[in-house]
Order: C-alpha cells, then structure tokens, then sequence
C-alpha cells in the first residue's frame, strides 16, 4: 500500500481514486500550495507519489504567485489571474521541486485546452496524463501510471547498474524503462548523443540482453571504415568480385544474424548503402557484394549517431525513407554529463569505484594499504567522501578518499565536453596523482603519531591536483570559444535544434541555448542582456525570472564565463 497525496481544488480526483484504486492510501486533499506545504512538513518522508491537477479555482489571495503586480500590469487583473488559475499546478509542482526535489509527481488535467508535456517535463514530473470523462478508462490510465512510478520507487537504482550507471533520477529511470521495453521486437532502435555519452555501451549491456536473442553482439563504428570497403564489411564479398577480393568472406550482417547489430556514427553511410540497408528491414534481405543470391538475415538493428537524422534529412545527406524504417518515433537521447548533475554525486562515487580498479590505481592503493597496515580487499569499492573531514562511522581500517566541497563543486560544474569518456578519464588521473608521492614517499610525509589521531586511512585528493588537471580542458574549451566569437555580433548565436516531444519543448530548449551563449558572452550582466533584447538596460530583472523559468543557473553560468573552474 502507497501513501499518496492528491492536490486538488475538488473532490473529484480523489473520490475516484478511493472508489476505483482502494488498494492505496490517500491523504486529504491540499487545496492550495499553503496546504500543501503544511501537509508536506508532516508527512513528507511517508508520502510516496503525489497526483497533481493543473487548474485550480480558487480564490486569488491563494494563488502563486504571492506578488502578482508585474502580472496584473502586463495582462490586467482578469486575464492574470486567468492564467494563474489554469497554470496552478505547475507553480504548485515549482515550489514542491525547490523545497522536495525527490518527491514522485504525476501531473493530470482533464481540459484538453492545456498542455503538459514541456512543463511536465521541464518540472521534472514522474509522468503526466490527460483524463477523459469515463471514470473507468481515467481509473485504468491512473493505475497504470501509479504502479509504474511505484515499481521505480521500489527498485534499487544501484542495482545491476553493470558499465552504465542509470542513477536513481526520474528522468533516467524513465528513459531505462522505454529502452528495456523498445530492446524487445524487431523494430530498429536510434540512439543519439553527444561523443563520450556511453551509445556503444547502452547497445551492447542493455539494449542486447534485453532483446532476448540468442544470437551475438556486433558493433561497427562506420566512421573508421574506408567508403570503399563500406559494402563489403557490412553485406560480405565475394571472390573475384574486385581486385583484391582474393576470397569470399562474410560480412557484420552474417555475424550478428538472430542478434544484434550496432552501427555507430550512421551519418557516415553512404547515400547508396542506406538503399541496401533500407532494403534488408524491409524484407530481411540482402546480397554480398559480387554476389546475385540473397541472403536472409534476422538482426536487431541498433543506430548511434551525434548528428541530427532529421537535420541530414533535410540536407538531403541521409534518405527519408530510411530515416523512417530506423523507427524515429521511439529514438532516445543519452544526456550529457552536464544535464546530470541532479545525480553526480553518484556519478563520482561510480567512476572513482571504476578507475580505482584500473591495474596501475588498484596496485598504487594495495601498495598504500600495506606500507599503513591498513586493509583491502580484490574488488573492494574504495567510498569517497564530500567534506572537511570523514564521518565518524568510517572503518579506520580501510581506505578513504575525501573530497573537499570546493573540488567537488568544480568538478560538479565543469563543462564536460567530452562527457563519461573525459569525467572518468580525469578521475583516474586524479586518483594516480593523489596517490603516488603517498606510495613513493610514504616514510618521508607521514607525520609521527600522537595519541589516538592516526588517520592514515584518509587520503584527502589535493585541490590543486583538480584544479590542475581541469585547467588545460578550461582554457582549450575557451580559447575554441573566443576564436568563434571574435568579430563576430554578440547577438548572433548559432545553436542546435535537437528534436523534442513537443514544439514548446523544441523553443524552449533553443532559447535556453540563445539566452545562456548571449549571457556568457556579454560577461555575465543581465543588464547587457536586457539592453539587447529589449532595448531597456533596466529590465535585467525580466531577463533574470525568464532563464529562471527554462531552468538556467545562473551560477553554473558564471563558472562557465570563467572557463569552467
């Protein structure tokens, strides 16, 4: 049984939750977002989901926000407090994220004049649904909803996590859930991504072992193959059929048949080879180059690319029609390191575990261990700690790495071009340069012992070796930056277009590209901002509540303008 809390201005909900879905618990409704913070102080920690309507009719004394002047001036009192009414929710789900950032959300309306989906998103809300007016198909799509952001709840986001760390998050868990159910069947799977992201990684230990096929996992990155040789390492070649074709040899396509193929960077095939691929998932055949007899092949077929499918449409470098066949409706975004930072403290604490096990780190740490008599064992995950000092209930007997809040924020706000690839690259550099003058100098550094305070079990990482292994990504992603920029106007930005679910959550997301370039490149002051965008330097306070409102930091921006550190 869930606790779960209904916010509500009717009974309506919450009656048909009762009749239909007794098998939970449902605590009063919260009326408006006075009640909700009130129920929310007593019984956070219980509550499990919170189901949350979006027009609330109350009076305007109870609306967010408190202050409505700027508000009442732009759109006159009726019409404000118009829009306050149908947004409600969302404000409502605003306050909640600032003050219970982790508490499971889902969002319903029954209006159809409301659209959920960018704010849904952009609110970080578990799911969303609209109602319709049978009480027994709204009851259905509620249980649905509710048992799967419970069954989430309910896992261990740790848990065979493998080479990928998925992390706890609502986002990550939900984009784990669509992939393990697009793994099965035979329909194609697009993965998109920045470089370092972890594609190849995704196919190959998730989207592979929950295909249920029996058959191998083959990767190609078609970016290191000639064009010349395309054909004939994907379809197979037969002997004769070019000079130098000496012998009949079989291609990826024969290796991976009743498995999965993967086929990195997909931008790169030819014109005339995404026909020939087009035409085996149209019918499941192929021929070898030089060959006239068909072969059947029964793969899963999964795409990688960094590149925008739909922009190379467009340009007319990849064909439509096969751009269609890959199943665009069901393609999936891997985020940056940057777009989760909701979850880097995992993140660190999962990549020190990976590169702690490196062959070099793994004898640097036995060595530690055994000139300080300390313990530790093969496969033993070495904590970390974020602070000025290690908590209490840490075995003195192990070893234990500490982290200060200044490094930690450092890295939290790098920029990350190179994502996983270059985070874990860093971390190991980082774990090899704390730990070898240790190792090689242990007699000359170890103070002598004074009473109980031996703590040779803390190795605290130097701020300077962070600050020092970061600097020269600063300066290279900077200097990139001002060589783009120089004469160039400040107000033209070029950005990228990625594809959303919606078209509010497509602008949405170009113009917090615009804003955060324009803000960096103007030196961080709202006040040049707002002189450019609205010819008014006054109004730097508007530019300020609109990058609050697409989600932008305005501290993390600050780090960036002064490269990254």
């Amino acid at each position: 049984m869930a606790s779960i809390l209904i916010i509500d201005d009717e009974d309506s909900y919450y009656d048909l939750c009762t009749r239909y879905l007794p098998e939970h618990n449902y605590l009063t409704p919260a009326r408006n977002f006075r009640e909700v913070m009130e129920v929310l102080r007593s019984h956070a920690k219980s509550i499990d989901l919170v189901l949350l309507d979006v027009h609330f009719d109350i009076p305007e004394a109870e609306l967010l926000p408190v202050d409505k002047t700027e508000l009442i001036a732009r759109y006159g009192r009726k019409r404000a407090l118009e829009r306050l009414r149908r947004s409600q929710g969302l404000r409502i789900l605003d306050g909640i994220r600032r003050a219970y950032p982790d508490l499971r959300t889902i969002v319903m309306t029954s209006r159809e004049d409301l659209p959920l989906e960018a704010d849904a998103q952009r609110l970080h809300a578990e799911d969303y649904t609209y109602l319709h007016d049978e009480e027994y198909l709204d009851a259905r799509s509620l249980k649905l909803l509710i048992d799967g952001v419970l069954a989430q709840r309910r896992e261990d986001p740790e848990a065979g996590e493998g080479p990928f760390f998925w992390g706890g998050t609502p986002r990550m868990q939900q984009l784990r859930r669509r992939l393990t159910i697009i793994a099965r069947g035979r329909l194609p799977i697009i993965i998109q991504g920045a470089t370092g992201t972890g594609k190849s990684l995704v196919a190959r230990e998730y989207i592979h072992p929950h295909s249920g096929r029996a058959g191998p996992f083959v990767a190609v990155d078609l970016s290191t193959i000639p064009t010349d040789l395309m054909a004939a390492h994907l379809f197979g070649v037969t002997k004769g059929a070019y000079t130098g074709a000496t012998s009949t040899r079989e291609g990826v396509l024969e290796q991976a048949d009743n498995g999965t193929l993967f086929l990195d960077e997909i931008g790169n095939l030819s014109l005339e080879l995404q026909k020939s691929l087009l035409l085996l998932l149209q019918d499941g055949r192929y021929r070898a180059v030089g060959s006239v007899k068909e072969k059947v092949a029964d793969i899963k077929l999964v795409v990688a690319t960094n590149e925008n499918l739909a922009s190379l449409v467009r340009a007319g470098r990849f064909r439509e029609d096969l751009y269609m066949r890959l199943n665009p409706a069901t393609a999936v975004t891997l985020p940056g390191l940057a777009q989760r930072r909701d979850d880097f403290m995992q993140l660190l604490t999962f990549f020190i575990r990976r590169v702690a096990d490196e062959a070099y780190n793994r004898d640097l740490l036995l060595r530690y261990a055994q000139q300080r008599s300390l313990q530790i064992s093969e496969g033993e995950a070495v904590p970390v700690t974020i602070g000025r000092s290690v908590p209490a209930q840490v075995n003195p007997g192990r070893i234990h790495l500490l982290l200060h809040p200044n490094s930690f924020n450092q890295l939290r706000e790098f920029s990350w071009p190179g994502n996983f690839r270059q985070f874990e690259m860093t971390l190991s550099n980082i774990l090899t340069f704390t730990l070898v003058e240790l190792v090689e100098r242990a007699e000359q550094i170890e103070p002598e012992a004074i009473g109980q305070n031996v703590r040779a079990d803390v190795v605290p990482i130097p701020a300077k070796v962070v600050i020092e292994l970061l600097r020269p990504m600063a300066e290279l992603h900077r200097d990139t930056e001002s060589d783009e920029e120089e004469g160039q106007d400040p107000r033209r930005v070029q950005v990228e277009v990625v594809e959303g679910s919606t078209l509010n959550a497509v602008s949405c997301a170009v113009e917090r590209q615009y804003l955060e370039t324009l803000y960096i490149r103007l030196g961080g002051e709202l006040s040049a901002l707002a002189e450019v965008l609205l010819g008014d330097a006054t109004a730097g306070r508007k530019v300020q509540i609109r990058m609050n409102q697409l989600g932008i930091k305005l501290r993390s921006l600050k780090r960036r303008r002064a490269g990254g550190l």
